[in-house]
């Protein structure tokens, strides 16, 4: 049995709507798909209860011992991603005066590569002072006076109806803006020491999403009309936001994750930056999407 985790969220749909069209009959029986948030897939992975997932960055950079990499497969931006919000119920020109009578700012349970790219940001773009960071559940209610990282669906909700008096600063953006590089949200990561069996369906899939990677690249606009949106989601809505999203992972999200890791070593997240160690289901790589 293959086990893959699927993030709950709309960034990855295209690429599972192609998995599961483009997989054999025999090959969907013996593939089971788990959802979650990036941060329970972090444990399932961790744990050996999933084989593959695209889950977050950060993990891969923490662990990189435990796993290798789908290569050109990755969730990025390189600049607004929509779905990766600091949300503010001040202008942001009011933080430093804010911060000098304390200040807590929330930091979304569910990725913790956002959550470590808002400190990093934090720290060496902005050049703030370390606020009281606090945990925070996705889609909880607003708190008006406190400042919070929201992700995935909830924050392009938010991006999509903003809250009066709130301020979204898109943090693909500011990234984009501060190192001239894409960001890399989430990377396929594949649990070491897979059973050939395991191995061999994980080839198949990956030719599938490989696919399904490069009909998205080619023409993203014919997916909208399968998706049964959220009310609050248009299809314009939909269809701008899909365009700010990347599965490519060729060397410029490289250069990113890299210096990810690099900004997050210095903060003390992490030891040391990891080598990009890649998994190759098949010799020829299947002509690659990037």
């Amino acid at each position: 049995m293959l086990r893959i985790g699927r993030i709950d969220y709309l960034n990855v749909w295209p690429l599972f709507q192609g998995l599961q069209q483009r997989l054999d009959p025999e090959t969907q029986a013996l593939t089971r798909i788990m959802a979650g948030h990036p941060a329970n897939l972090n444990t399932a992975l961790a744990e050996a209860e999933l084989d593959v997932a695209p889950s977050s960055s950060f993990e891969y950079l923490s662990r990189a011992d435990r796993y290798t990499l789908l290569p050109d497969l990755s969730i990025s931006s390189d600049g607004p991603v929509r779905s990766v919000l600091l949300a503010c119920p001040f202008p942001v020109s009011e933080m430093p005066r804010r911060l000098a009578s304390g200040l807590r700012v929330g930091l979304s349970s569910a990725s913790a590569s956002s959550a470590a790219l808002l400190r990093i940001l934090w720290r060496f773009h902005w050049q703030w002072p370390e606020p009281e960071w606090i945990e925070r559940r996705p889609g909880q209610e607003l708190d008006k006076d406190m400042p919070f990282l929201e992700i995935g669906d909830f924050a392009l909700r938010l991006h999509c109806d903003p809250p009066r008096g709130w301020h979204l600063i898109d943090l693909g953006q500011t990234w984009r803006e501060f190192t001239n590089l894409p960001f890399v949200f989430g990377v396929w990561m594949v649990r070491r020491n897979l059973s050939p069996c395991v191995e061999h369906l994980l080839t198949r899939a990956a030719k599938a999403l490989y696919a399904a990677s490069r009909e998205f690249r080619d023409d993203p606009f014919p997916l909208v009309a399968r998706l049964e949106r959220p009310d609050w989601l248009t299809v314009k809505s939909l269809q701008e936001y899909w365009q700010c999203i990347r599965y490519a992972f060729g060397p410029r999200e490289q250069a990113g994750l890299v210096l990810f890791g690099d900004f997050a070593r210095r903060l003390g997240m992490i030891p040391a930056v990891p080598g990009l160690t890649w998994s190759r289901p098949d010799q020829s790589d299947f002509a690659l999407a990037a």
